[in-house]
Order: C-alpha cells, then sequence, then structure tokens
C-alpha cells in the first residue's frame, strides 16, 4: 500500500479535467482518493463545487472510444456495420441508445436502481409471462459469416432460466448453420460462440441478490423513463 504522499507526488502534473475523470470512474484506494482531493482543492475546487464536477466527468466517460473495431456498449464486433456517432463506434442502435442512457442515469440513485432491479427479478418473466423462476439477464452469442465477412455478436436478454436456455440452443444452431463460411475468422469464431452458449446453458440458477447485469438493466430502464420523462417536460 502506497502512502498518501506517493500518489500527490504521481498525480501532480495531471490536468484537473483528468484528476476528476481519475476520481470519478476509477477504484481508487483511499489514500489515492485523499491525495486527489488534496491536489483538486490546491487548484481551487471545493466541496460544493467537487460533487457536481464528478458527476459530469461520470457522464463524459460515456462518450469515451476504445478506439478498436469493437462496440463502445457490448464489445461485439462492430467491424463491417457500424454505427458511428461523435467518434465513437456501436454495432447497432439499440447499443448506441444504451450508451446514452447510461449517461442519463448517473442522476438516478443506486437505491432507487436496486430497488427497480428486485422488483424486475422477483416478478414475471418477460418472455413466457410465467413466475417462479427468477429473471435474470442471460447471455446468448452468434456468429454468421459470408466469403471473407464474419460478425460475431454477445447479446444479452432478461428472462426466466428456461427461455435463456431455449435461446442459447438457438443461437447453437444459428451458428452452426450460418458461422462456418469465412475463413479464418468463421472457422474460428463458430466453435468458440457454440461453446459459448453451452457453456451459458449449464451455469447455475441465478442468486437471490441481482447481478450486476441485472442491475444495469434496471438502470437503462429507469433512465429511459427518466428521459421519455424529460422529453415531455421540454416539449410541454
Amino acid at each position: 500500500m502506497y502512502p498518501k504522499e506517493y500518489f500527490l507526488e504521481r498525480f501532480r502534473n495531471d490536468e484537473t479535467e483528468d484528476l476528476l475523470r481519475r476520481y470519478a470512474t476509477t477504484d481508487l484506494a483511499d489514500e489515492a482518493k485523499e491525495a486527489i482531493l488534496l491536489l483538486l482543492k490546491s487548484r481551487g475546487i471545493e466541496d460544493l463545487t467537487l460533487q457536481p464536477l464528478v458527476l459530469q466527468a461520470r457522464k463524459a466517460s460515456y462518450r469515451q472510444t476504445k478506439g478498436t473495431n469493437e462496440c463502445d456498449f457490448c464489445g461485439s464486433s462492430a467491424r463491417f456495420s457500424a454505427l458511428l456517432d461523435e467518434g465513437q463506434r456501436f454495432c447497432s442502435k439499440a447499443c448506441l441508445r444504451n450508451a446514452r442512457l447510461l449517461e442519463i442515469s448517473e442522476d438516478i440513485s443506486n437505491e432507487e436502481i436496486l430497488s427497480h432491479a428486485f422488483s424486475i427479478k422477483n416478478g414475471t418473466c418477460p418472455e413466457c409471462q410465467q413466475a417462479g423462476s427468477k429473471t435474470e439477464v442471460r447471455r446468448y452469442y452468434r456468429v454468421w459469416s459470408a466469403g471473407i465477412f464474419t460478425q460475431w455478436t454477445n447479446r444479452t436478454h432478461i428472462c426466466c432460466h428456461s427461455c435463456g436456455r431455449k435461446t442459447n440452443l438457438g443461437s447453437i444452431v444459428f451458428c452452426s448453420l450460418l458461422g462456418w463460411w469465412a475463413i479464418p475468422w468463421g472457422v474460428i469464431m463458430t466453435p468458440a460462440q457454440i461453446l459459448a452458449n453451452i457453456t451459458e446453458m449449464f451455469k447455475p440458477l441465478s442468486e437471490p441478490a441481482p447481478s450486476d447485469a441485472l442491475l444495469q438493466a434496471a438502470r437503462l430502464d429507469l433512465a429511459a423513463k427518466l428521459h421519455k420523462k424529460l422529453a415531455m417536460r421540454a416539449g410541454a
């Protein structure tokens, strides 16, 4: 564990914007946080103005790009079907929308998000409308290819364990029929995606508490409602 003086020296020449971003978005040791707060205070940022600036830095972090051919929201390949927005790359309009909703969600409290996540988890499955099987965020993986083109995706949906398995099984069939037809990535990614679906199918049943993925889904849902409410106010 490094002392506070170490972090003071390490961060001393950083720009104020970089210090705020680091403080807002990075999991830091207490000594590092104290050092950043001291440096910000020495630059005229007091407690009253700190929190709005930290919130602004958190929102700005959702506008950063990975600088790769992957989607800046979900990480799926976006090499051939990229949707570009303000320097970021997305594989679909849904991912672009979700990235912007995450930015809006910074105005929602963690307590409200947790409560909404429990409501989703203990409610009926959105796909089969059955109750009793804990609803969770479940993943499925697909790949298709033709000639020299290959696209693979990593998607999620909210459903019960049974519906999740059915989707994984359908995705295995999809990959088996459409994934092989390009060299080298079709041949490489098809077995990888099939294996990922099989692994997902045999994961243990979900825990009583909402997963991190479900918390994010609850965050996005509340942000969408907040966005709609703000749009209605603006149009009034």
